[in-house]
């Protein structure tokens, strides 16, 4: 009886972060990506958003390995999540497990883990799986896609790509090889869909350096501040470039940079001109300073948003300074990157960001690349990934465009598995995945419940309920509320006069819900629903 391939996503549809893809065959199953989410602004208190790795823990014994496209944190930060349940091998090319091991290593779990580098021109049997790599051209160094033979047709994962012919990287994205590679055919494709409502091309990072050069040369006398990613090395190298052209030192800001560009350079994807890298800022003049920092998405703790707050240890910002803020924004930081901006410029520093001049581009390719590169793979089938619903929707309608059936583009879900036997194709039963929330040590503790009362604590505050009973559960005082974030109880006399009221009208009315009564109690009042919490006080 022939056997069924089945690909399932776990994250990066619908959404932007936390790409993880499972594709499996008879008993093997083999992983590509592992990364995380980011929150979305109402997600109050969550730091991260993990994948359901529930179908992956209830399979390990089929697991073969997982596979890595690259090294930003939507690809590979949840695996030291996950290896603390399973032990596997995980591929990728140098520098992406070189983020990998400190990652693992910082998590402790790095033992759990065999990292095997991935090799250019060469073949990776995993099972019945064939992988074979090619180059991509992206926002990191080392990026690839996978073009994965299997017993029922070859399948292409694009990962995340752009067709830059000028890349800081220097790597372009390699068609011809893909061509080669994909020469019998191919049955389906997962394409990269961030950028698919962007019409035309995405700008080569060549003209984010000629900008920076124009932006460095006007700074004359001044002190330049860089945020951007941390992972953006390709801009980094550019960064460095242009400091030495200009006669700059440059300093570093923020731990997770530091790293990287250690880590970079230690692989041979820095070059680095001697004594440029300077520890101590201050010991050289400011107008000879570039000082390179992480905040470009106003995190809280970054280097860049310290600054603006002016909470930085050793750097002072204001007049005379330029700041240069270069990375795009990703979806749900646009109040943080603001309200930073807004305090930079209040610090009388000259700030300059994307809406003033072209300081960064994408590293995911546009409808233009989008549509050459479903014409250089030709897939039977294509599977949008990698971006929010109109993402998806938009990068199937190029497709039809180009001339493929509609039926033969599928928009999938998390946890929708797409199935083929080589000759047809079909969606199965959904998993039930649901988003892993990780809130400091907490990883999976907090559920939707949890984040509709802190919801609900951020509108509208929480009032307690103290009710004073006997032993015979007889309300025998006066109740006593407590309100945070709801109404000053001082300056609301009547309606906590009210409130006691109520309580003890429902209590001698036995109200099975107090709670619940109390919330349409304030409802009515007042056109607001704060947390109650109603306890009981034995006395």
């Amino acid at each position: 009886m022939a056997k069924n391939l089945r690909v399932i996503p776990l994250g990066g549809l619908g959404e932007i972060g936390k790409n993880m893809t499972v594709y499996e065959y008879g008993r093997s199953m083999i992983v590509v990506d592992c990364g995380v989410m980011f929150p979305d602004s109402d997600m109050y208190g969550i730091d991260l958003v993990l994948p359901d790795f529930s179908y992956i823990l209830r399979n390990q014994d089929r697991l073969k390995g997982i596979l890595l496209t690259h090294g930003h944190m939507d690809h590979i930060a949840a695996l030291p999540y996950l290896l603390r349940e399973i032990e596997t091998t995980i591929y990728g090319t140098p520098l992406t497990l070189g983020l990998v091991k400190r990652q693992l290593k910082e998590a402790n779990v790095l033992h759990r883990a065999r990292l095997e580098v991935l090799k250019a021109n060469e073949t990776l049997p995993l099972g019945p799986f064939q992988i074979k790599p090619f180059s991509v051209a992206h926002s990191i160094p080392d990026s690839v896609g996978f073009v994965i033979d299997t017993p029922v047709g070859t399948l292409v994962h694009t990962g995340d790509y752009k067709l830059d012919e000028t890349p800081a990287g220097g790597r372009t994205t390699d068609l011809k090889t893909l061509r080669k590679l994909t020469q019998r055919g191919v049955l389906a494709m997962l394409g990269d869909s961030t950028n698919a409502d962007r019409p035309g091309r995405t700008p080569t990072e060549q003209v984010v350096g000629e900008t920076l050069d124009r932006l460095f040369a006007q700074a004359r006398g001044e002190r330049i501040i860089i945020a951007t990613f941390s992972s953006l090395l390709a801009r980094v190298q550019e960064i460095m470039t242009l400091a030495k052209k200009h006669g700059r030192f440059v300093a570093m800001a923020g731990r997770s940079l530091t790293e990287n560009v250690q880590l970079a350079r230690e692989l041979g994807y820095l070059d680095i001109p001697p004594n440029l890298l300077v520890e101590n800022p201050e010991q050289k003049p400011k107008e000879k300073m570039l000082i390179l920092a992480t905040g470009s998405q106003g995190e809280p703790r970054s280097a860049l948003n310290r600054m603006a707050d002016g909470q930085h240890p050793t750097i002072k910002v204001g007049p005379g300074d330029t700041i240069i803020v270069s990375g795009g924004t990703i979806p749900g930081n646009e109040e943080d990157v603001g309200r930073m901006l807004n305090r930079l410029f209040e610090r009388g520093a000259n700030v300059i960001y994307g809406a003033m001049a072209t300081v960064h581009v994408s590293g995911h390719g546009s409808q233009d690349e989008l549509r050459t590169m479903i014409e250089t793979v030709r897939p039977k089938y294509l599977i949008p990934v990698h971006g929010e619903s109109r993402h998806l929707h938009v990068h199937a309608r190029l497709a039809q465009a180009t001339g493929m059936d509609s039926d033969h583009v599928f928009i999938l879900r998390n946890g929708l598995p797409w199935v083929t036997d080589g000759q047809r194709a079909w969606t199965d039963k959904p998993l039930a995945t649901d988003d892993v929330f990780v809130d400091g040590r907490l990883i999976g503790e907090i559920g939707e419940i949890v984040l509709r009362d802190r919801h609900r604590l951020s509108q509208d505050g929480f009032v307690v309920a103290l009710i004073p009973i006997n032993k015979r559960r007889e309300l025998v005082g006066e109740p006593q509320i407590i309100s945070q974030g709801f109404v000053y109880p001082k300056g609301a006399e009547a309606l906590m006069d009210a409130t006691k009221a109520e309580i003890k009208r429902q209590y001698k009315q036995g109200a099975k819900n107090l709670e619940r009564a109390l919330e349409d109690f304030f409802y009515h009042k007042t056109q607001s629903r704060p947390v109650v919490v109603p306890r009981y006080i034995q006395v």
